[in-house]
């Protein structure tokens, strides 16, 4: 098989999926526009829909598949190019078929969720649109074998493929595939090819990895931030390569709605002490130097919420065109 054209053992098909351009809505809510072209796309979904029924999602449009590549114990070792008889229930796929196409009762999937990647078949060019829940993502890596993900990045600078998973052992040597023309078609120069927010790639993992990007963006527990009251609660934040990494937070929600702050360390002449500031539009963090881990200690300024709840997203982005969305959802305590 020609070295360029991918390889599954039980697999098949992927999508291309260009750049989205992301609008904000109030708390939660973001809307992802994906730019299809005619055939099969790799895309990499990163809200769910507020709903997630594929019928709903892809009404009036041109997009008569999507598949969700569910495996099965085996890993993923040849690839092939995608076709409607290669994306099957019996290849490992989960397949939702458009009402009115013959083989639309053969439909194994129900609903699209968040940080999940899809091979979509469109008709025709077609900007699509979806609106829909953030959540913080991760990859869980399958040892040894391809694994079909996408990752939040910036729309406009993204990073290269070396930017990215430079860090990561398990990953090298490159073994990355994207979709261009419905043909699997392999990464020849990561050092220089920059990876596209909202496409899904085959991508090898040698061994276990939990490795998730130059940036870990990490709760305690789930994936998103519950501030009560006066309690703080902690974000990890560590920078995974061997070079200074600058991190921003953005706050786009206005503070009128919720009022958040952050603790920081400051040196004063005789000591260091811990001063609350508040969360501006966008934070800059002091610059995290190679292989650093910081927590980030949000706070509520309960006395300034207008209601007893409210909920928002914080934007973390780096200088090298990553992100991740955090959902933050903030109770009022009694005051």
């Amino acid at each position: 098989m020609n070295h360029c054209q991918l390889v599954l053992r039980k697999v098949s098909c992927s999508v291309f999926a260009c750049l989205i351009l992301v609008s904000l809505h109030a708390d939660t809510i973001r809307t992802q526009t994906i730019n299809l072209h005619q055939g099969w796309n790799a895309v990499y979904l990163q809200i769910t829909p507020t709903n997630p029924a594929p019928a709903s999602c892809f009404q009036g449009t041109p997009i008569t598949i999507a598949a969700l590549y569910a495996g099965n114990n085996s890993a993923v070792q040849y690839l092939l190019d995608p076709t409607t008889n290669t994306v099957t229930p019996g290849s490992g796929w989960m397949v939702w078929y458009a009402p009115g196409r013959p083989d639309a009762f053969l439909t194994s999937f129900f609903a699209l969720h968040a940080n999940n990647a899809y091979l979509l078949y469109s008709q025709s060019d077609y900007a699509w649109s979806v609106t829909g829940t953030a959540a913080l993502g991760s990859v869980t890596w399958k040892p040894n074998s391809f694994n079909l993900v996408g990752f939040s990045l910036d729309p406009l600078s993204p990073p290269t493929f070396d930017q990215f998973f430079g860090a990561s052992p398990a990953h090298q040597p490159y073994r990355i595939y994207r979709l261009v023309h419905d043909q699997w078609v392999q990464i020849a120069h990561a050092q220089t090819t920059q990876m596209l927010s909202s496409e899904a790639c085959w991508i090898y993992c040698t061994g276990s990895s939990a490795y998730q990007g130059p940036l870990t963006v990490q709760m305690q527990t789930g994936t998103s931030a519950l501030v009560n009251g006066t309690d703080l609660c902690g974000i990890l934040l560590a920078n995974n390569t061997g070079n200074p990494l600058n991190v921003t937070v953005a706050n786009p929600t206005s503070r009128a709605v919720l009022p958040l702050s952050f603790l920081l360390n400051a040196v004063t002449s005789s000591n260091v002490v811990t001063a609350t500031y508040d969360l501006p539009a966008s934070y800059q963090m002091p610059t995290f130097e190679a292989k650093e881990s910081r927590g980030f200690w949000l706070a509520l300024r309960p006395e300034l919420m207008p209601t007893t709840n409210a909920t928002t997203l914080l934007e973390i982005t780096t200088d090298i065109g990553t992100q991740a969305w955090l959902p933050v959802t903030a109770n009022r305590s009694e005051l």
